[in-house]
């Protein structure tokens, strides 16, 4: 666990619902996956998302909420006026056409004795219901998104794409916001945020070059005394959430999505499920651990299954950031092309690769000496890693790009406040506050994954740092990241499911992939497709960012539509190119703000079924940022 684990959550603004008043309390103070909005409002407007993680996305709940929670469930109280009974959930209008229910399921389906756990779910239900096909489940990526949330936020989104004809659901995964039992490492935000304060979970350790001897024993200390809170943490998260902690793996989520389902559409009815980012292994676990129930399914910004499942988490980055140095080198390149009047890196001769020398030489001058940074809400230093962290979470969302460049510009001119801000949040000292439940990342990520028996602690450290040095001498020389911890976590999951991963499937699904995606590179997309050479179609989006979604493509959004709404399927291999400026002309529309200057090409060029179909996929990918991107980063930049 490390310090970009934090960024996305502190990002992401809240609408929680109180179980209470069964009303959806809007407040901007509270956070998805961590706490208040203090410093990091004025970041991105706002957004890993999302590797472990959805991206990588947990909502932070406000106190009546959270009472309520742990007090009650929906379904034992007596009926809301305007409440109704399916199956065994009561749903409740919860929002503007959003309902909110509650479903009771085996905390383990293969042992009725331990209990239940006890789903929060919510719903936007078809708007156009004379053509109604169906129900769409959705997970928004993590693991740790929200999925009661991200309806509120983009259940209209999805349905717009898809003319309403599907009543869009989706629910808190295991361990998550309202879902029970919680996943909880300490008793209150202010004991976390004493516990994580100016450690490596605010500020990485910096690794310059480890092919140096100097370089890499410094690395080493560093890494060492992480890996040492990372135990504690682990120890602490363990003994608060204990036998809950073996039940929140990727084959219990789908057990539970496919209970939903036959709740809600009769059991044994084909499924439909879309999913980003995390979402995405769990599509993948379903279609082949359920390969006869397969509907409609898209997953987009692909896990390669075999791989989560089957391999240790610290030997991913290797294979995670193929395509990272690709996607920087795209903002470098796209920076140039804007130049000083859209870009604030750029001048009037700037190419990519002056600009790139800049930001290496600030990364070379901050490792020698981190720059003192006073003025900070919470004064402290600026160090390259610190840098070379915010930049990678910025190269998820390629249209808060020139928020990046103003943030790298101002480093560069001696100035590091607005980047010490991003990670360095105010205490919270009301002891109150409920703690956030953003450990789920790596509750899920290491139940998911093979344990750690064949390893003492010793060797798996030293595992642990080789496999770091090979990411950064195989794959990405700037971002060696995170920091492990699943060889610290003692809880198992009861089931793991291990594949086989190419069963042949009841109907076809759609695998997408971007090719400069900086956390799940396109060779996963193209694995995925190879497993299933028969019952999959891969669609490439040739764009930055983390998914699909991260850059509006005209091709990508119609091959969706058309299978979701007509069932018709893409030729596989399909390339798709993009329909958004980076860098948009100032003025004329921001990258995340109204108008068509966001457009590739005059409005004029699409037709009006056309113009409306890619708002409403660039709508959808503004409000996905808040999830995808928290995937496999670390805690301080979700």
């Amino acid at each position: 666990m490390s310090a970009i684990s934090r960024l996305n959550s502190k990002e992401r603004l809240s609408e929680n619902y109180d179980y209470d008043r069964r009303t959806w309390q809007d407040d901007e103070d509270v956070r998805f996956g961590n706490k208040k909005a203090k410093g990091l409002k004025r970041l991105f407007g706002l957004v890993i998302a999302s590797i472990i993680t959805a991206v990588f996305s947990v909502c932070i709940i406000n106190e009546s909420y959270n009472r309520a929670v742990k007090r009650i469930s929906p379904v034992d109280k007596q009926e809301h006026s305007n409440s109704y009974r399916q199956g065994d959930i009561i749903w409740t209008p919860c929002g503007d056409n959003i309902e909110c229910g509650r479903l009771e399921v085996p905390l383990d389906y293969f042992n009725a004795s331990l209990g239940n756990a006890s789903l929060a779910l919510a719903r936007y239900p078809a708007t156009n219901k004379a053509e109604r096909i169906g129900t769409l489940l959705s997970n928004p990526g993590g693991p740790g998104g929200s999925g009661v949330n991200y309806i509120y936020r983009a259940g209209k989104r999805l349905s717009d794409i898809l003319d309403g004809k599907f009543d869009i659901v989706s629910w808190d995964p295991r361990g998550i916001n309202g879902t029970l039992p919680r996943v909880e490492c300490f008793a209150s935000e202010t004991e976390q945020d004493i516990a994580f304060a100016n450690t490596h979970e605010e500020i990485l350790p910096d690794s310059r070059n480890l092919s140096d001897p100097l370089d890499f024993a410094a690395f080493r200390e560093g890494v060492k005394i992480a890996d040492a809170r990372n135990k504690v943490f682990a120890e602490l998260c363990h003994e608060r959430s204990g036998e809950a902690l073996k039940h929140v793996g990727t084959a219990s989520v789908v057990r539970d999505l496919v209970r939903i389902y036959d709740v809600l559409e009769g059991e044994g009815k084909p499924v439909n499920f879309w999913g980003f980012s995390y979402g995405t292994a769990v599509g993948s676990y379903l279609v082949n651990m359920f390969p006869d129930r397969v509907g409609k399914v898209i997953i987009d910004g692909n896990v390669n299954p075999d791989i989560w499942a089957n391999t240790h988490a610290h030997t991913w980055p290797k294979i995670d950031f193929v395509d990272t140095e690709k996607d920087l080198n795209n903002f470098y390149t796209a920076c140039a092309e804007a130049g000083p009047d859209r870009c604030a890196l750029a001048s009037t001769h700037s190419t990519p690769l002056t600009i790139s020398d800049a930001i290496d030489g600030l990364l070379a001058k901050l490792y020698e000496h981190p720059l003192a940074v006073p003025k900070a809400a919470r004064p402290g230093i600026l160090t390259s890693g610190m840098v070379e962290a915010m930049i990678f979470t910025y190269l998820y969302r390629p249209r808060d790009w020139p928020t990046l460049a103003g943030h790298l510009a101002s480093a560069l001119a001696g100035n590091g406040t607005s980047i010490v801000e991003i990670f360095l949040d105010k205490i919270e000292m009301n002891t109150t506050v409920p703690v956030s439940t953003s450990a789920a990342i790596y509750a899920v990520t290491c139940v998911d994954n093979p344990d750690f028996s064949d390893f003492t602690e010793e060797e798996a450290f030293e595992d642990l740092l080789h496999e770091m040095v090979l990411s950064q001498q195989m794959t990405s020389r700037h971002f060696t990241l995170d920091i492990d911890l699943c060889h610290h976590w003692k809880a198992r999951e009861t089931e793991r499911f291990t594949g086989p991963f190419n069963h042949t499937l009841s109907n076809e699904i759609l695998v997408i992939g971007n090719t400069a995606d900086p956390i799940t590179p396109l060779e996963n997309a193209i694995a995925v497709n190879k497993m299933l050479p028969h019952s999959s179609r891969l669609i490439i989006q040739d764009g930055s960012g983390h998914c699909s979604s991260a850059m509006t493509s005209l091709c990508t959004s119609k091959a969706i539509k058309e299978y979701f709404v007509e069932g018709k399927l893409p030729p596989n291999g399909l390339m798709c190119s993009t329909d958004e400026k980076l860098f948009p002309p100032k003025g004329e529309a921001s990258s995340n703000g109204p108008g068509t200057g966001w457009l590739q090409s005059s409005p004029e060029a699409y037709s009006t079924e056309d113009l409306k179909l890619l708002e409403a996929s660039r709508a959808l990918g503004m409000e996905l940022e808040h999830f995808a991107s928290s995937f496999k980063r670390p805690r301080s930049l979700r």
